[in-house]
């Protein structure tokens, strides 16, 4: 197990400097107000330069389609682009503003829908095999590579109707402060105990002055 120790938020800015790089195009979009400024976060940033960093490593599939659940304002879409090759992107949340700002947000992705964002209740998508309609279209799709990174905020629906060939990346958390936080888990053997893999590349744990995220990448 890996684990990343940032006691201080300086400790977290200096991780975020080391880690990652935010595209130009990523910040005129931060900086243009549209968005909302959570989603920028010193936290979110590290969770998001930590999940990235953690699949450079791993061998990922390419030219793969990927679902991301939950995912509010598409923010990760624009990193995954740049460091992999991607036939497209679905961002699913049950929010219809939350997707109309993902879908701004990605704008350069549109065509072809390279991204395309989704407004869909995940209690009611199957993870490996999803059935939905956007721009008036019926889709059928099985993801190969799910990403999650707010587990906290639903139920475990979403894994247990996973299939064994998709790549599945898990981020979750043990704060039951925030609104929404249903489904925290308390440590990584929880969390592993919870989501099982047979196959983990990655388990691992990182501490922030408020809260700790653990992450889990592997195949069901």
């Amino acid at each position: 197990m890996s684990k990343v120790n940032l006691d201080t938020w300086e400790d977290v800015r200096l991780w975020c400097d080391k880690y990652g790089t935010v595209p130009p195009t990523v910040v005129e979009k931060i900086n243009s107000g549209l968005y909302p400024r959570d989603a920028f976060s010193l936290g979110q940033l590290a969770s998001k330069f930590w999940l990235l960093n953690c699949l450079e490593v791993q061998k990922v599939p390419q030219n793969a389609t990927w679902a991301i659940l939950g995912c509010w304002i598409g923010s990760l879409v624009p990193f995954i682009c740049k460091k992999h090759a991607v036939e497209r992107i679905y961002g699913f949340d049950m929010d219809p503003v939350a997707i109309t700002k993902a879908e701004m947000f990605n704008d350069r992705y549109l065509d072809g829908w390279k991204f395309k964002g989704v407004v869909q209740d995940l209690e009611y998508l199957e993870t490996g095999n999803m059935e939905f309609q956007t721009g008036g279209e019926l889709i059928q799709v099985t993801p190969d590579i799910v990403i999650n990174t707010s587990c906290e905020h639903m139920d475990t629906q979403w894994f247990e109707s996973a299939t064994s060939d998709q790549l599945i990346i898990m981020q979750t958390n043990n704060s039951e402060e925030f609104d929404g936080h249903i489904n925290v888990c308390y440590n990584v053997e929880q969390m592993q105990e919870r989501y099982p893999m047979s196959n983990c590349l990655y388990a691992g744990e990182m501490v922030t002055p408020v809260y700790s995220r653990f992450m889990q990448i592997g195949y069901k």
